[in-house]
């Protein structure tokens, strides 16, 4: 009878360590698969995240392309009103000529520059109430340029634009 109970332990013992064997391969298996399962969402999460960040990459590209066409396009516009106010310019200076014959070319050529000088600054102004300051001094002298050149015509004939050189010295840049 001691015998048959060893065998009886025995074999009970060997049954309990193949069931524990199982279960232990059953949880390592499991284990294994929820790490592949994890793996798998891990990847498909990446590549999804990178799909949606070359999304928002595009989508940055084609708006910063858009945003440059913008700005080339007023930068270019920007370059042919300033070319047309020195072309205004130059023709304040003829005007200035023919209507004072007799002024000295000195006097003609600064005011011209006094005029371009007023123009580079209301043009390379930072902010918007800068420019404004800046945009009113330019109309300012150049309206009392215009009134000089009126007053020449008529039957007073100043020898100088007056108005003008007084305003600039009395308003230096």
């Amino acid at each position: 009878m001691k015998g048959v109970r060893w065998l009886n332990l025995i074999t009970e013992l060997k049954r309990t360590a193949r069931e524990w064997r199982r279960q232990e391969d059953l949880a390592a298996l499991e284990l294994k698969r929820r790490q592949a399962e994890s793996e798998l969402s891990l990847e498909m999460e990446r590549r999804r995240r990178l799909l949606q960040l070359e999304h928002e990459l595009e989508v940055l590209k084609r708006k910063q392309q858009f945003e440059l066409s913008l700005l080339e396009q007023k930068q270019a516009q920007d370059r042919r009103d300033y070319q047309r106010y020195l072309q205004a310019v130059d023709q304040l200076q003829e005007q200035l000529r023919h209507a004072f014959r007799h002024a000295p070319e000195v006097i003609v050529l600064t005011i011209h520059h006094h005029a371009k000088q007023l123009l580079d600054r209301m043009w390379e102004a930072e902010d918007l109430h800068q420019r404004l300051q800046r945009e009113q001094e330019f109309v300012k002298f150049l309206t009392t340029v215009y009134e000089d050149t009126l007053q020449a015509q008529g039957d007073g004939q100043p020898l100088l634009p007056q108005r003008a050189l007084r305003l600039m010295l009395h308003n230096p840049s």
